[in-house]
């Protein structure tokens, strides 16, 4: 082994050497976390899209696989950094969560985690998830009939005569949305939560879904009279086909209705929450329709949170109460329920701009004409400041819903939704995976797999 004589001169160069070895090594590093980034955004961004392309290299599948061996119940995170900034702080507002966005025109880097537990879970077909509560649905339909049409609620002791019986025109009105059988996405939740918490649906739960779905249904029809609607799953809405008078009455009439099942369920929290949800859901309405142009991202989540995402956090919360839970499993059922709906309202959002009347049953590209700024243009705000005047005067110029459109189109504004939305769902499985594995939660996760990708 040769030997090395140390003199200042020599121990200059020996300096240089490890100087110049480490500044390599570095730059090697750097290099090698930069390809391991962008293989795992490319994996992510494959799993998340609708096209979903294969990774580019093999042994990402490799790492993934193994990763899948090593953890817990078959769960993983995979880290994504993104251009994306996602409000981080949260705070109490009116007993809910108001959601700041603390960095919103900074371009930072964010950390963004997928979650698929028990390996492929995500990719499972909602044909699973609404098989195992098809009866419970079925029961939920034939219970809000009978409520809309004799005035009464199932297995109510109340028995009204003949002559207090429902309208028969209003009677019809009512039950016109209910005869086409939506998404239903929001009893489903009721009753696959209920499920999971309590391995059966009880009759207080079943009636908690009936509830959320005449809210539900009740705004949808207000909705489309405050938007001119003129279709509504694939049909005429109800505006349209019997004037907005009737609708309104309509809407009033069913939730009128589904007081008085609440009233049944005879539980003074849950009559606290749903009645909070309902006062927040107008409220919400209330707030978009004097938003006054306001370019701003906190107002938009605060609106999407009191439009949407009360009313599943509030079922969501009821439906673990009525499971006789502790405050703990009540509190992590609440926050799945926010993040869900919130991810939910997003996505509506999105697809406004990506998606087709004929894919959403209804009309798209409505949000900029009603002068609404939702999450992609206030994101291309990012990138065109010229759009903060058109926002401002709720593009009521000539031109200026065609200009938001080219601009959203020209920036990351789409991207940026995707990936809010993603966040949203993610924190939402991280509530389901502190609860006991069962069923019912695993078709959960899969059904918050589907609101994310989701192109109706």
């Amino acid at each position: 082994m040769s030997r090395l004589i140390i003199n200042k001169s020599n121990s200059r160069i020996c300096n240089t050497i490890v100087k110049n070895y480490l500044i390599q090594t570095k730059y090697t590093l750097q290099q090698q976390q930069h390809q391991q980034q962008q293989q795992q955004q490319q994996y992510v961004r494959s799993y998340c899209s609708l096209q979903q392309p294969k990774p580019s290299k093999p042994n990402m599948i490799e790492i993934v696989t193994h990763f899948f061996d090593k953890v817990k119940n078959k769960s993983f995170i995979i880290e994504n950094y993104l251009n994306n900034p996602i409000p981080e702080q949260q705070q109490q507002l009116n007993k809910n969560i108001k959601i700041n966005n603390t960095d919103k025109d900074n371009d930072t880097l964010e950390q963004i985690q997928l979650l698929d537990p028990l390996n492929n879970l995500g990719k499972r077909k909602g044909n699973e998830i609404f098989k195992v509560v098809e009866n419970d649905l079925s029961n939920m339909t034939h219970n809000i009939m009978k409520t809309i049409t004799d005035g009464v609620s199932a297995n109510s002791t109340y028995s009204p005569s003949p002559s207090k019986k429902t309208h028969p025109i209003l009677s019809s009105i009512s039950s016109y949305y209910f005869e086409l059988k939506g998404k239903r996405i929001r009893p489903t939740i009721v009753l696959l939560l209920s499920k999971a918490l309590s391995s059966t649906v009880h009759g207080s739960q079943l009636k908690l879904a009936e509830i959320v779905e005449m809210i539900h249904t009740a705004s949808l029809v207000h909705d489309d009279v405050i938007d001119e609607a003129s279709t509504r799953r694939d049909v005429i809405s109800i505006n349209h086909s019997y004037t907005n008078k009737l609708a309104i009455l309509c809407g009033d009439y069913l939730l009128a209705r589904a007081s008085v099942v609440l009233s049944t369920i005879r539980n003074p929290d849950v009559t606290e929450c749903m009645s909070t949800a309902l006062a927040e859901l107008v409220e919400g309405e209330f707030m978009q329709a004097k938003s006054n142009g306001v370019v701003s991202f906190d107002n938009y989540l605060q609106k999407t949170y009191l439009k949407t995402g009360s009313l599943i956090t509030n079922s969501c919360r009821s439906a673990a109460i009525l499971s006789g839970a502790d405050s703990n499993i009540i509190n992590i059922s609440t926050e799945f329920g926010k993040n869900l709906g919130l991810a939910f309202q997003i996505v509506d959002d999105l697809l406004d701009y990506t998606g087709s009347a004929e894919e959403c049953g209804k009309a798209t590209s409505v949000d900029l004409t009603l002068g609404l700024a939702t999450a992609p243009v206030l994101y291309a705000t990012q990138e065109f400041p010229q759009l903060e005047k058109l926002i401002k005067r709720k593009f009521s110029e000539i031109g200026d819903v065609e200009e938001a459109k080219r601009l959203v189109a020209l920036s990351k504004g789409i991207e940026k939704t995707r990936n809010l939305a993603i966040e949203y769902c993610n924190r939402a499985i991280q509530s389901l995976l502190k609860l006991p594995q069962s069923e019912s939660r695993d078709l959960l996760i899969t059904l918050s797999h589907i609101v994310v990708t989701r192109t109706k």
